[in-house]
């Protein structure tokens, strides 16, 4: 009598390749999402202790340093970065002995208000930065912030690479062109994904207020 072949149908082959492919997917989606979360944790650590360096260098100088406007590291005094202007360019990292990007390798955007980046001079009604939830700035977040750190997030659209130095394509929603387009306001909300009705919105935002760099200078003595 033949020996009986043991072995799989192609029906149950199709069955556990169908079956693996249904758990590799269970693991692999929530492993891009972790990914990315960390990212996400890892540029907000990166802005607070941007935030941190440029209020000791306040501390130390008595200013806030110029944006870094050629992508040395450096700031770049002049240009619109003089009293009752707001001076637009990347933070100068190597200026303030910090990493050159986001989590992301992107240049960090950093805006601040001349008045505070020269000589420091309170201006309590003057045009400080602005921070909305949206593009109309129909909700306020803060309307006296004296710079603000932007990171464009996981599609970069409006940075600046550190490895090819190029700039990469400007955003295409509203909200996130808002922080490439030069002015005194950006945008800071939850993210979104490219098919949302406000549009795509990934950028990490943070500012630092007047009264907050204001009070840290007073105590250290900078300011009367």
């Amino acid at each position: 009598m033949p020996k009986k072949q043991s072995g799989f149908s192609f029906v149950e082959l199709a069955v556990a390749l169908f079956i693996m492919a249904l758990l590799l997917g269970s693991i692999l989606v929530p492993l891009g999402t972790q990914v990315e979360q960390r990212q996400n944790s890892e540029t907000l650590r990166i802005l607070e202790e941007a935030r941190d360096a440029l209020m000791g260098y306040a501390i130390s100088t008595g200013r806030l340093p110029c944006p870094d406007t050629n992508n040395d590291g450096a700031e770049n005094t002049g240009g619109t970065c003089i009293a009752g202007s707001i001076g637009h360019g990347t933070l100068p990292w190597q200026t303030l002995g910090l990493a050159p990007s986001d989590a992301w390798g992107n240049r960090i955007r950093y805006s601040v208000h001349g008045n505070y980046a020269t000589a420091f001079t309170l201006t309590t009604g003057a045009p400080n930065l602005r921070v909305c939830e949206t593009a109309a700035c129909a909700s306020v977040l803060t309307s006296s912030a004296v710079a603000v750190l932007v990171s464009h997030g996981k599609n970069g659209w409006g940075a600046t690479n550190v490895a090819s130095g190029a700039a990469l394509a400007n955003p295409t929603s509203a909200d996130e062109l808002e922080n490439t387009d030069g002015d005194r306001d950006f945008v800071s909300r939850i993210p979104t994904p490219i098919d949302a009705p406000a549009g795509e919105f990934d950028d990490v935002v943070i500012w630092m207020p007047l009264y907050t760099l204001f009070n840290r200078m007073v105590t250290a003595g900078k300011l009367p």
